[in-house]
């Protein structure tokens, strides 16, 4: 494209509604940059930004600028019915859980999340998912997601302990860093089968490109976990998938609890994934539904979830992103420089 006329970029801080918790640890607010490009004609693009570094911008850059000159067809799911989505549900008591499960299935879900840590034993989970495969039935997808915090063995007897209730996947199961993580990870998914029992998924092992292939190349992982915000924006998203479905792996796209200026690029690059045989792009559900967790999604209108689907509002004011920024929330939310 041609220059911008102007470029602009506001620190925020938006609080979630609550304190929540992951096995890596607790949020009490998503801090980020939000790029705003306005172009010779006066129209607006947005991105954003979850780190101040350089590469980071650029990718918001990135986002920002095909927000400005791209259409909005793009990000409407290739049927124009919007983007699946997972409900992820809270690591409570089994009864808890499972109740939340039943009211994510009542209001359309088809993919569940369970999250889970290094405190929980492989009969507490299987307790616990159990209990939500009972809640809902055998024709509900569920996911499990250990944020990296299990060795080989303890993520060998909890799958194993897990293996009758149906999981699509569980998500880094153990620590993601080095050589020797490759080769555990590959070796965690001999012991499950290779995909034929419990498949393997790469989360944060997967924050560029160059670790997408490493992972690939080791046979570490049935799938790919990747937050457009992690690895470099919507280019580099392309090129992981593009990457990952040449080995016949499928990418699912997550968010790292972006406002939904974040989440309107990643429905852009869940929208736009290859097929993989034996599981299409279009029914694949995206860990993408986390807007409500922040007090302010900085949206005019904000994004909408029915049914399990997410779709960007469109209307006035949106570019090819499909949504258009809250002047009054960004300020609401700015941190002085």
């Amino acid at each position: 494209m041609r220059h911008p006329a102007a470029v602009r970029v506001r620190h925020v801080r938006v609080p979630f509604r609550s304190p929540f918790a992951t096995a890596a640890g607790t949020w009490s607010a998503r801090e980020s940059w939000i790029v705003v490009m306005r172009g010779v004609d006066g129209r607006l693009g947005v991105g954003e930004a979850v780190a101040a570094d350089e590469a980071a911008l650029a990718a918001a850059a990135e986002a920002a600028e095909l927000d400005l000159t791209s259409p909005l067809l793009s990000v409407l799911g290739r049927d124009g019915a919007g983007v699946g989505v997972n409900a992820t549900l809270p690591g409570l008591d089994p009864m808890t859980t499972a109740m939340a499960a039943r009211l994510a299935v009542a209001a359309g879900y088809r993919t569940l999340k369970l999250k889970a840590g290094a405190r929980d034993t492989a009969g507490e989970l299987a307790i616990r998912v159990a209990s939500v495969r009972d809640a809902v039935g055998e024709g509900i997808a569920l996911r499990l997601d250990a944020n990296g915090t299990w060795t080989l063995d303890e993520a060998t007897a909890r799958l194993e302990a897990l293996a009758p209730y149906g999981l699509q996947y569980v998500e880094q199961p153990m620590a993601p860093a080095g050589l020797a993580a490759l080769d555990d990870a590959a070796e965690l998914r001999r012991r499950m089968g290779g995909g034929a029992g419990v498949r393997v998924a790469a989360d944060e092992a997967v924050a560029s490109l160059a670790d997408a292939r490493a992972v690939l190349d080791a046979g570490a992982a049935d799938v790919l976990v990747v937050k457009p915000a992690r690895v470099g924006g919507p280019g580099v998203v392309a090129e992981i998938a593009a990457l990952a479905a040449a080995h016949g792996v499928p990418v699912v796209i997550s968010s790292l609890f972006e406002t939904g200026v974040g989440l309107a690029l990643s429905l852009r690059c869940a929208g736009l994934l290859p097929d993989v045989p034996g599981w299409p792009a279009a029914g694949r559900d995206h860990g993408l539904a986390t807007a409500d967790l922040l007090v302010d999604d900085l949206l005019v209108e904000p994004l909408a979830v029915d049914r399990g689907r997410m779709r960007v509002p469109g209307g006035l004011g949106s570019g090819g992103l499909g949504v258009a920024l809250d002047e009054a929330a960004v300020a609401r939310y700015e941190v002085a420089s």
